[in-house]
């Protein structure tokens, strides 16, 4: 289902571009400027505040829209209007619309109207310009320009002003997940964009990933066909016949590059040009024979003096990559105090180069932790996805959700351990003792519990409700999309509220 991130749910990129371009098909690209910088206004007016400026070529999701309209808009007055609301629901101030109105006062009746002040913008004809050539550039129609100007033909005088009505997009910013403002829409470049779910291939049989290829809500799929290596510096394990058969099943394929975990052998590949020049050139030669649409980087634990080294190893993979049109995406943990494991990442500098940053938002209590908890909660991933959207659009984001969960065990000294549980084992766990799943306002989450040999059991479970809650959270911030780890870890149903 499409959708344009207000009225459609796939959305809209805004991309701050200087150049004239006509419509192509699903895709609306209109838009002149004359600098390298467009105003952000508080509200869609020429005369707020400025939130900040849009550097060209930066590209953001739009919210919604103002339209621009020859005619005032008029606003029927309902009940729990007030003077306030009204300016603020059109982005105006309250004097602005008791002036347009002639009204001192500050009272209102169900049914008045109120003529909302039009904003228009001035643009002066040169001889070049034609009716038709103003109106896009301007994303209005060419009869709102005859009506807005009082047109008796469609020829114009060189050196006439004509004044134009101004629409604006509302457009998402970093700095958190709540900074918004406005965009004249003749400063901008639209493109409609797909959300997307990955799905990343492991601890599966060749028969267990073709029926993977199946699910109905998997658009992409990402096998670990490429891993740094002591020995060949790169181990290539390419599968031709597997990305034939997802082709044939309409599945993408982005191939997965691993680090093993490994800070020094990555220092030794990312700290040297000429070993990075050979990577890339093998990887491209590989996704080019197999046909990929993308690659799927996962450097972890990385020495934190490699920081810049991995931007400009990926911003290197991307040139190579670009010309063939193959995406480049990296994931990234969620922000934690770990040097290695979260302070090595330069979040912001590879948002800029990789076409999307996977966020892994799993493993707030990892496999050896000391305390019993969630795989991920939904506080914990909400924060998350907001720390991230300080420092990358939120279109470039794909929400990473577990497919897994942890029982968690602990016997009578109070010492824990865990067992990494799929949601298929869990929802088979449950069924076979005859469990009953507990709401936890804390996490978000359902959460079991059962004895067993003197020890205590604990699983705050992944099932529907809480994938439903991180989709929620992808809507929410508009975000680009989810990955799984990992496809075999969940039933259809689960997929079904992805798709």
């Amino acid at each position: 289902m499409k959708n344009f991130v207000f009225v459609l749910m796939i959305g809209f990129i805004l991309s701050f571009n200087d150049a004239k371009t006509s419509y192509a098909e699903d895709t609306l690209k209109v838009g002149s400027v004359s600098s390298d910088q467009a105003s952000i206004y508080e509200m869609p007016k020429l005369n707020s505040n400025i939130v900040t400026n849009l550097v060209k070529g930066e590209e953001y999701p739009i919210l919604t829209q103002k339209e621009a309209s020859a005619s005032a808009q008029v606003h029927t007055v309902k009940r729990g209007d007030t003077f306030y609301l009204i300016a603020k629901q059109y982005g105006i101030t309250v004097s602005e619309l008791q002036t347009t109105n002639n009204l001192l006062g500050t009272r209102l009746y169900i049914g008045q109207q109120l003529v909302v002040p039009q904003e228009t913008l001035t643009h002066r004809i040169n001889i070049k310009d034609s009716l038709w050539k103003i109106a896009r550039l301007y994303q209005v129609s060419a009869d709102t320009l005859i009506k807005q100007n009082g047109l008796k033909a469609i020829f114009l005088e060189t050196g006439q002003e004509l004044k134009v009505p101004s629409g604006f997009y509302k457009v998402q910013l970093l700095e958190g997940g709540g900074k918004t403002g406005w965009i004249p829409k003749s400063n901008v470049d639209i493109e409609e964009v797909n959300r997307f779910n990955l799905g990343w291939k492991y601890n599966g049989t060749d028969d267990s990933y073709k029926k993977q290829l199946k699910i109905d809500g998997l658009d992409v799929v990402s096998p670990r066909w490429y891993t740094l290596s002591k020995t060949e510096l790169i181990s290539i394990n390419a599968d031709k016949s597997y990305a034939n058969a997802a082709a044939e099943a309409g599945k993408q394929v982005w191939p997965l590059f691993g680090n093993r975990f490994d800070p020094q052998l990555t220092d030794y590949m990312l700290s040297d040009s000429d070993r990075r020049h050979k990577v890339i050139e093998l990887i491209k030669k590989s996704l080019l024979h197999t046909k990929s649409q993308g690659i799927n980087v996962d450097f972890e634990n990385i020495d934190p003096k490699n920081k810049q080294d991995y931007v400009v190893f990926i911003r290197e993979l991307k040139t190579a990559l670009q010309p063939h049109d193959i995406v480049v995406s990296v994931d990234v943990s969620r922000e934690n105090a770990d040097p290695f494991w979260s302070g090595s990442l330069d979040r912001a500098g590879l948002g800029k180069v990789a076409d999307f940053i996977v966020m892994m938002a799993y493993d707030e209590h990892w496999a050896s932790s000391p305390k019993a908890g969630s795989v991920a909660s939904i506080p914990w991933t909400r924060e998350g996805i907001e720390l991230l959207m300080k420092e990358v659009p939120a279109h470039k984001i794909v929400l990473g959700v577990p497919f897994y969960t942890r029982e968690w065990v602990t016997n009578v000294n109070g010492q824990v351990r865990s067992i990494d549980r799929t949601i298929l084992e869990t929802e088979k766990l449950i069924q076979e003792k005859g469990l009953k799943k507990m709401w936890d306002e804390k996490t978000s989450q359902n959460y079991v519990e059962f004895m067993e040999n003197g020890e205590k059991h604990q699983i705050w479970v992944e099932d529907k409700d809480s994938l439903k809650l991180r989709y929620d959270l992808v809507e929410k911030y508009h975000l680009r999309g989810t990955a799984a780890w990992y496809v075999g870890g969940a039933s259809a149903d689960i997929w079904n509220i992805l798709k």
